[in-house]
């Protein structure tokens, strides 16, 4: 299927009514007639349209255009027309070569006269794009409006679409009238050309900034539609007689812009917004127009030009609109996923297989035979361990070279012959694309054949072609897997039709064969085995023949990779297919060579019965018993090691046994690699049903051979048992290299049995035997102590398929039931009686206990108290919860110890053993060994008898007692320490809450760990214990069930009773954000909130007020504090009870609060509608009533407004009071928090992305975490939101990788490139580990992330498909970086040392100097002056910068200066990312840069020039050896420092993301990987090392020769460059400073910049703003000319220097000059080469500022007010355009650009009138307050300011820190924001009328 577009184009000059000329008439005409005739085109225009004056300016341009014609050129001019009229009509003929291809799917020809036709495939039926061109739709390059609707004359509709990126437009307005129409068939619309008149109303103008507009007119048309296959649309468009218009902008007129007026013709292009038939023919006259705030007008005539200014022509127009629509409705990937469904669903269909394709697929298949029987092929090496095998075959007698792979396939065996076969799709042409011929013919002759002809480029040689005939055949085997054989040879042996393409004929002819062969192995995956020669006919030598031949075999790769899907899913697939396999081949026996290796098996697991076997401890192999058995060897055997391991896993054997026979896995494959490991592989020729044969080269210490094992595995399935025999094999394995191992040999036996299931969970017992000689000289002892890691297989068995929450469900679930129905017939002996009395009188005694003391939990919900007994020298406590579960539930999960949840827990808190010994159904001992992780302190061991007991039905109790019944049975441990407990559980059923079981648990415990205990070890002890509690209350809360169900009925209540008395508590809430003096902001606070804090000075009084996004609906968040004694809140507010007394339309609270940090507990009583009173304890430590005054304000964007006014009384502290009061406004982020935890990933937005890493980066007692509290927050995040568990549960790595990125540890840097799909846990974690050192590597933070983002492919997709994760990875690494030490200290101390590395070196020089004598005190002078000049300027830098801040932070920043640390503190600001601040000049970036380069400019460059100028002067008066290391080591400092400063400035500026975004064409040339990215860096250190040298040593030259011929050098570089500015109005700097102290300011900065590029190459300086690319590019060499000049000058070094000083000198230059080449080309080679152009470019910063406005979106133009005003010349009316047209969006939208500094920074006039702003002063500074009509929502640009708008209004007794009355909400609703959706079809007229409002006000 063609996916071209036709265009066949036949163009002449249109005779326009009124307006031109026919051709005809033009052709006739001599040279005077022709001039003549123009002035009369000319007379009637004017005639036509008398009173419009513009025609009077229009006259005057057209009298110019006359006398330009009037020259030589007119014939040239003459003859084009003449030539253009002879076009003859020809039919479209696609081999024609004058069929050129505009892009991938569109072609153009020239054929006819007045007639341009274009055809397109549409990917939709007829009827959709039908419906679709009639509706209004709007994209970034297509605007599509229905204008009028006539009825049955048709359908007027206006098309405006994109011309180029130089903001330019084309608009058709047509009449479109359906002609006919059947259906799905096909269908004719006639379309004709509208004058804007007809309509009686002005177009809509969807561009209103752009300054070049054009319109497209055609007489008549006709537009075709016809369906063609898989819901497709032949789109064929017909136009007669195109003519083109252009809209232009009057500058020098005051006249509105009006789209739908036109006043003229050539002086249209100066005359607001006019029409201009500037081409209706490609011959005829173009015209240049210069479109600039000029009055004047020019219009130049060239003949021979076809192209006007914007480089389009009619043609190319008409096509672009067939462009447009197919790629508005561009659906490829479902194109050829129809096509592959047709293809598949037609297999079974295909026509039958002919002679002679049965024989070549015969052929074929005896080409893989041989070449693979034998070895004959070669492994070619390093494939060994790969997951795509290759081999090469090179015929004896010579021939072509055949390749193969093999491969797995993560895709079912029909879809990859599909796709290999499918030759034809979108996906195939675009891969394709740049082949010169490529042709497919389906079908031959009615065959299953196919033709398939392509073409080769070989550079330096003949282009080949290829003529390939393809065939295949399908069959099945005994399971019914598919095998697919694709045979491939010449079209030659083909004996019926053969096609030949045009062009085939000056390519020599190659030739390929080959065959595919795809087997399927399971119902998504499937084997490849590719084998394919290729003869392209060229004499080339064997080893390039070679190196091509494995070029080919990578396709395999990229085969593969296209597939590639999780490795864990398709290893299981495949597995499960060999589980249905044995299932059915259950008792079938084994062939006769199979027979002698299970009886070998057999008979060596059972040699010696279960005696022997000697069991081994490992730690890491708890859940596996691992035994080991010696066993003496025969006469002339060695000596081998036998182990044995037991365990059970959560699967049926048939699961393990396929797992352990698939030995090449993905994730066994993967963890070989991972191991080192030479080669894993099967050898697939030797595989068998039941039977597989693999390699393997196990990795071993250095001092040792690798060993390799060549084994058969062979497996034996009967009903619920499977056996799997290992056994070595004697065969010879092809490697691909020769490997030094040593071969080793091994038995192994498996016997898996089936268990009972557990729940929902399958089980099976695993007994894995294994014997191993690991061949040559190793002693036993070594074997027998690697044997329990080789053994380590049933445990990663184990690991693989465990399932332990359904276990641990189904034992709770079973034993629950158990205590449930049966408890009553429980029989409990004396003994268990007694040890329950004794128990029960324990617990009374400790609950009545008169002295009991409460003590913090850490759990809100979890109380805890102690005492101390009478005659008890041990402390008892009582533990107390109310836990969300069943009773009996809560119990068992007590009981059951050996849960896997217990066990993991147990061993995660220090344990080192346990075991349980049941006694009956109610009592088991229970024993217990731990490490108190104290050095020097033994294990602790408890020994227990555990018994429940339920009395009646809501009662229930688990006792705890000291038992030595076990010591006989097993003897303590002497290195081991008693321990002693009783603990008593008491269950209390409560009655249910929202249909959730209550349970009241209590805990009764008293334990004595014995012997003396440090205090730190007793409380780490009591944490654990409590944690028992906590733990419990965590695993089965309910919280968030019960709340909702709660909060719902309240929502329900909100919406039905509306609003009341909102109105006052509205006017309060406004009260309490009135202006106040000291307003502060919360020295800690969530990231999110924008918060402020005021404290009356005397009288206890203090405001506050927060507003933070709540991410829920209105209602919802109204019922939240409704809710005031929900769980949620209550946790959030920490309060412990809450009660209630409902009393009319007021609502009483009282409210108990946690004591913490020194405060006491405090009660409030709600006592009116707007004020809660009386305080009964101390606050803060006084005493005193208070009142609190809290407002909630919710508007239309869930933006919830909280206010505050706290009354705690005269004398309380600053401190006491706004510490309280910053503790109200925590809470509301809380609730923030909160809710977005409800939110699925699903609604996550950027947004959530930055408030979720401010969660884990926040507390509100502790500000920012370090590693360890991000982690447990993260973790806390983690059980509580929504989102991350359904993250979590897509990519169960996610946790892995956040925590070690969390962790904030450094690490090695290595790249993964695993898809996300692919990604393992490992991968995950390595990648997490990733991001410090690309964090470590930046300076900015964005800009460490996205090199992270770019050298891991599975973090770059995971961005892409989660929008909201890129901003959270960016705000969580600038929390690591704030509080890492590598981060914050790395940052500080390179800036910090540089400095005074440099500083400390010009120090010692200078006191060398000073020392010196005499003759070093020029050199004295100079250091002293250039350390002088260098704290000037930056102390200039400073005053500049801070000028509107305040002399005290002047005075600061000075002192910064002068103690030298300046870079630090620079350093430390852009590291941390600061922001610019409001009344700052520039932001941190730039001032950093900037004191970098005057530190080169009179620091660092200073000092190497007189550096290098002493030691030349020490050579030349005491020889060379008179120069001290410490001089030398001295200038390498300097030159590498300045080096590196050179270089960090370039490499920062480029790789920071803001500055790719804003300039991509500019920024960028540095590649994404780290290994070229580090040599990148290097290389320009040492080229700005070499410039400095190379230049200081010619300025050193000339200063020896004559001191006036260096400032002749110096001063006279600089005047040219400073006169090379002038002449390109280029002078002035880009600082927006305006008047002579801009001038002053340009030439200061000019000649700096100069300066620091002469003597650094520093790149940033190639950009426009500054040098420019190819002065800067010709200022490198410039001092390398120099020297050259200087050296060559006859008797200047000769009469100035000593001989062998000048011998010196000249080596140095020609190092030098070297070093410049050499960097300056490795340079280029490292860059990205599609930034080398910006090294030459030419353009002028106003250049470039306009091309960069006039092409970027807003994210660009918003800079526009940070550069200087001179570079808007041109473009001032866009500008105010664009501001005007988007300030009411971004008000709405509130884009990260639109701060208030932004918006102080836009010139007044430019603002809307209504959103105009009225001065006034605030203390220093001045702010804008905005007013605004009473209907229309506004944000205020006060730097305090907040929205007014409110749509939703919780009234003021909802609105107390707690104390909420009646509910009352209100509704005031604001007007609709209406946001751009590209690609959405509006249907209806007036939301499509709002959406281009919206756009265009």
């Amino acid at each position: 299927m063609s996916t071209l577009v036709h265009l066949t184009t036949m163009q002449t000059l249109h005779e326009t009514p009124e307006l031109a000329p026919s051709a005809d008439f033009l052709q006739s005409l001599s040279k005077d007639e022709l001039i003549s005739k123009f002035g009369d085109f000319e007379a009637r225009l004017q005639t036509s349209e008398q009173e419009n004056e513009a025609y009077i300016v229009e006259r005057q341009q057209f009298q110019k255009v006359i006398a330009e014609i009037n020259n030589d050129s007119s014939l040239q001019t003459r003859r084009l027309l003449d030539a253009s009229s002879t076009t003859n009509t020809q039919p479209l003929d696609r081999e024609n070569p004058a069929v050129t291809q505009l892009d991938n799917n569109v072609l153009r020809e020239y054929t006819t006269i007045n007639n341009c036709s274009f055809s397109v495939k549409i990917h939709e039926r007829p009827s959709s794009f039908l419906s679709s061109l009639l509706k209004n739709y709007i994209s970034k390059v297509l605007y599509q409006k229905v204008v009028k609707d006539e009825g049955g004359a048709g359908v007027i509709v206006y098309w405006s679409f994109v011309v180029d990126k130089n903001k330019s437009s084309c608009d058709l307005l047509l009449r479109l009238k359906v002609e006919k129409r059947d259906g799905d068939e096909i269908t004719r619309i006639g379309v004709t050309s509208v004058k804007d008149e007809e309509l009686g109303s002005a177009l809509p103008n969807p561009h209103p900034t752009w300054t070049k507009k054009l319109r497209l007119v055609l007489n008549t048309g006709t537009i075709l539609l016809q369906p063609l296959p898989f819901e497709q649309t032949s789109f064929t468009f017909t136009a007669q007689g195109l003519v083109i218009y252009e809209f232009v902008r009057q500058l020098d007129i005051g006249s509105p812009m009006s789209p739908s007026r036109g006043v003229g013709v050539i002086a249209a292009m100066k005359a607001g917004l006019q029409r201009t038939p500037i081409m209706a023919n490609p011959a005829m006259l173009g015209r240049t127009f210069s479109n600039r705030t000029r009055a004047k007008t020019k219009c130049d005539i060239s003949a021979g030009t076809r192209k006007v200014a914007l480089g389009v022509k009619a043609d190319d127009l008409f096509c672009k609109i067939g462009g447009l629509f197919y790629a508005r409705f561009e659906k490829e990937a479902v194109i050829d996923a129809r096509m592959t469904e047709d293809f598949i669903n037609n297999i079974p269909h295909a026509p039958p297989l002919m002679v002679d394709e049965q024989n070549l697929i015969a052929r074929s298949i005896k080409l893989v035979e041989e070449i693979s029987s034998n070895a004959r092929a070669k492994r070619i090496a390093g494939t060994a361990n790969e997951t795509v095998e290759k081999f090469l075959h090179k015929p004896e007698g010579g021939g072509a070279v055949v390749g193969m792979t093999v491969a797995k396939m993560d895709v079912s065996a029909t879809r990859l012959f599909a796709y290999l076969w499918l030759l034809d799709t979108y996906a195939n042409k675009a891969k394709n694309k740049d082949r010169k011929i490529r042709v497919v013919w389906t079908n031959l002759d009615g065959k299953r054949s196919q033709q398939y002809t392509r073409s080769l480029s070989l550079p330096g040689f003949q282009d080949r072609i290829f003529e390939i005939w393809q065939t295949w055949e399908r069959t099945e085997d005994g399971e019914g897997r598919p095998t697919f054989i694709f045979a491939i040879s010449t079209i030659d042996e083909y004996k019926g039709t053969h096609h030949r393409d045009s062009g085939t004929e000056n390519m020599t002819k190659a030739t390929t064969k080959g065959v595919y062969v795809i087997k399927g192995l399971s119902e998504n995956t499937c084997s490849w085995t590719r084998a394919q020669s290729f003869d392209l006919n060229i004499s080339i030598p064997a080893n390039m023949l070679d190196f091509l031949a494995k070029g080919e075999l990578s396709y395999a790769n990229a085969v593969q990779e296209k597939f590639m899907r999780n490795g864990k899913v398709v290893d299981m697939e495949r597995a499960n297919f060999l589980v249905e396999v044995m299932i059915k081949r259950r008792g079938t026996p084994l062939m006769d060579d199979q027979l002698p290796v299970f009886r070998r098996c057999e008979e060596f697991l059972g040699d010696g019965g279960e005696e022997g076997w000697q069991v081994i401890e490992h730690a890491l192999y708890k859940e596996v018993k691992i035994s080991m058995k010696y066993f003496k060897p025969k006469r002339g055997e060695r000596s081998v090691a036998t182990g044995k391991s037991v365990g059970v896993v959560d699967c049926s054997a048939e699961e393990v046994a396929a797992w352990a026979m698939d030995y090449c896995s993905n994730q066994k494959m993967r963890r070989s690699k991972e191991e080192g490991n030479c080669a894993r592989l099967e050898l697939k020729e030797k595989t068998r049903e039941n039977e597989r044969t693999f390699a393997t080269v196990k990795k071993m210490p250095f001092f040792l051979n690798n060993r390799e094992f060549v084994f058969r595995m062979i497996w034996k399935s009967e009903e619920g048992k499977v056996l799997i025999a290992f056994e070595s094999v004697d065969d010879e394995i092809d490697y691909g290299v020769k490997l030094n191992a040593t071969r080793g040999l091994t038995r192994v036996l498996w016997q898996l049995e089936d268990l009972p299931a557990r729940g929902e969970a399958k089980q099976c017992r695993v007994t894995n035997v294994a014997q191993l000689d690991a061949g040559g000289s190793i002693p036993t002892w070594v074997v027998d102590k690697k044997i329990p890691n080789a053994l380590r297989i049933v445990q990663v068995a184990v690991d693989e398929f465990r399932q332990d929450e359904k276990v641990d469900a189904a034992d709770l679930r079973e034993f629950a039931t158990y205590i449930r129905e049966n408890w009553e017939t429980e029989v409990y002996s004396k003994e268990e009686k007694a040890l329950l009395t004794k128990d029960n009188e324990f617990v009374n005694a400790v609950i009545h206990s008169s002295d009991l003391k409460a003590i913090p939990s850490g759990d809100r919900l979890v109380t805890i108290k102690a005492t101390h007994l009478e005659h008890d020298k041990l402390a008892s406590a009582i533990v107390e919860c109310v836990i969300d579960g069943d009773m009996e539930e809560l119990a068992a999960f007590e009981c059951l110890k050996m849960s896997r949840e217990a066990t993991k827990n147990f061993y995660e808190r220090g344990g080192v053993k346990k075991f349980i010994e049941e006694l009956n159904s109610h009592s088991f001992y229970y024993q217990s060994l731990r490490d108190l992780n104290v050095p020097g302190f033994k294990h602790r061991e408890w020994r227990n008898v555990v018994i429940w007991k339920k009395k009646g039905e809501n009662k229930l109790i688990v006792a705890y007692d000291d038992t030595d019944a076990l010591d006989e049975e097993y003897p303590r441990d002497p290195n081991n320490v008693a321990g002693s407990a009783r603990t008593t559980w008491e269950y209390e059923r409560l009655p249910e809450v929202e249909g959730t079981p209550q349970t009241r648990v209590k805990l009764v415990s008293r334990i004595d760990v014995a012997g003396s205990m440090p205090t730190f070890v007793m409380n780490r002890l009591a944490k654990n214990f409590v944690n028992n509690m906590i733990n419990m209350r965590k695993k089965f809360d309910k919280s968030l069930k019960i709340d909702a169900g709660r909060r719902g009925e309240i929502v329900k209540k909100i919406k039905r009773e509306g609003q009341a008395g909102g109105a006052e508590a509205l006017a309060q809430f406004e009260a309490l954000f009135e202006e106040r003096e000291g307003w502060e902001r919360p020295s800690k606070g969530f990231g999110m909130a924008d918060s402020r804090v005021h404290v009356g000075t005397i009288d206890g009084k203090g405001w506050g007020s927060t507003s933070v996004t709540v991410r829920a609906e209105v209602e919802e968040v109204a019922a939240f504090f409704w809710d005031y004694s929900s769980r949620a809140n209550m946790e959030i507010s920490g309060d412990v009870d809450r009660t209630f007394e409902e009393d009319g339309s007021f609502r009483q609270v009282k409210e108990g609060a946690t004591p913490r940090d020194g405060e006491g507990g405090d009660t409030a009583q709600k006592t009116g509608p707007n004020e809660v009173r009386s305080c009964e304890e101390s606050l803060f430590g006084c005493a005193g009533s208070f009142s609190l005054d809290i407002y909630v304000t919710i508007t239309a964007t869930i933006k919830l407004e909280f206010a505050c006014l706290v009354e705690i009384g005269f004398g309380t502290s600053h401190g006491a009071v706004k510490n309280f009061v910053e503790r109200r406004l925590d809470e509301i982020s809380n609730i923030s928090i909160y809710f977005q935890s409800l939110l699925p990933m699903e609604q996550y937005g950027p947004e959530d992305g930055v408030a979720l890493s401010y969660d884990l980066l926040w507390t509100a007692s502790s500000g920012v975490s370090m590693g360890k509290k991000r982690v447990e927050r993260f973790n806390e995040a983690l059980t509580r939101s929504q989102a991350l568990k359904e993250l979590e549960k897509k990519f169960p790595w996610i946790k892995a990788m956040l925590i070690v990125a969390l962790h904030g540890d450094l690490h090695r840097n290595i790249v993964i490139q695993t898809k996300l799909i692919c990604l393992s846990g490992p991968e995950a974690i390595r990648i997490g580990k990733n991001l410090i050192p690309a964090l470590k590597s930046k300076k900015l933070v964005a800009a460490g992330v996205d090199q992270w983002r770019r050298q891991n492919l599975a973090a770059k997709q995971l961005m892409e498909k989660f929008e909201w994760f890129e901003p959270f990875v960016v705000v969580i690494s600038k929390g690591i970086v704030k509080s890492a030490a590598w981060g914050l200290m790395y940052r500080v101390t390179v800036g910090a040392v540089l400095s005074l590395v440099d500083l400390v070196t010009d120090v010692i020089v200078l006191l060398q100097f000073w020392v010196g004598g005499d003759e070093m005190t020029t050199y004295r002078n100079a250091s002293i002056t250039s350390l002088a000049a260098s704290f000037a300027l930056q102390l200039l830098v400073v005053v500049f910068q801070n000028k509107k801040q305040g002399a005290v932070r002047i005075l600061k920043e000075m002192a910064i200066v002068m103690t030298g640390m300046k870079p630090a503190v620079d350093a430390y600001r852009v590291a941390m990312g600061f922001d610019k601040e409001l009344d700052s000049q520039f932001d941190p970036m730039f001032e950093m840069t900037v004191t970098k380069s005057i530190e080169i400019f009179a620091e660092s460059v200073p000092a190497v020039l007189i550096q290098s100028s002493a030691i030349l002067n020490k050579m030349e008066l005491e020889g060379a050896e008179a120069v001290t290391t410490t001089a030398i080591v001295s200038l390498l400092a300097s030159l590498l420092t300045t080096g590196f400063v050179s270089a960090t400035i370039s490499y920062d500026m480029d790789t920071d993301p803001k500055k790719r975004a804003y300039s991509p064409e500019f920024y960028g040339y540095v590649p994404d990987s780290a290994r070229d990215r580090a040599l990148l860096f290097v290389t320009m250190i040492l080229m700005s090392a070499n410039q400095v040298l190379m230049k200081s040593t010619l300025v050193v030259i000339l200063g020896s020769i004559s001191l006036k011929y260096a400032l002749y050098y110096i001063v006279g570089e600089i005047t040219c460059y400073l006169l090379y500015k002038v002449v390109r109005r280029d002078f002035r700097y880009w600082v927006p400073i305006e008047g002579f102290t801009g001038a002053v300011v340009s030439f200061l900065f000019r000649v700096i910049v100069k300066f620091v590029v002469d003597f650094t190459g520093c790149m940033q300086f190639r950009h426009p703003y500054e040098l420019g690319g190819l002065y800067f590019t010709g200022n490198l060499f410039l001092p390398l000319i120099g020297l050259v000049g200087v050296l060559s000058r006859e008797g200047w070094m000769e009469t100035s220097f000593e001989e062998d000083t000048v011998g010196f000198l000249t080596s140095l230059s020609l190092v030098l000059g070297t070093g410049l080449i050499v960097t300056v080309l490795l340079f280029f080679l490292l860059i990205n080469r599609e930034f080398r152009h910006t090294f030459f470019n030419v353009e002028t910063a106003g250049e470039m500022f306009m091309r960069v406005f006039l092409e970027g979106g807003d994210v660009v133009r918003c800079e526009a007010f940070g550069v200087l005003r001179a570079y808007w010349t041109g473009i001032e009316d866009e500008v105010e355009a664009w501001v005007r047209a988007g300030w009411r969006r971004w008000e709405e939208e509130k884009p990260e650009w639109f701060t208030d500094e932004w918006k102080l920074s836009v010139p007044r006039e430019m603002i809307p009138e209504k959103r105009s702003a009225s001065w006034r002063t605030t203390g220093e500074k001045e702010t804008r307050e905005v007013t605004s009509d009473e209907n229309e929502s506004v944000e205020g640009i006060k730097r305090v300011g907040r929205q007014k708008s409110i749509t939703k209004t919780i009234s003021g007794a909802l609105g107390r820190s707690g104390a909420l009355g009646r509910r009352n909400v209100g509704a005031k609703v604001g007007p609709a924001g209406v946001r751009e959706k590209e690609g959405d079809e509006i249907e209806d007229q007036e939301e499509f009328l709002r959406e281009l409002s919206g756009r265009i006000t």
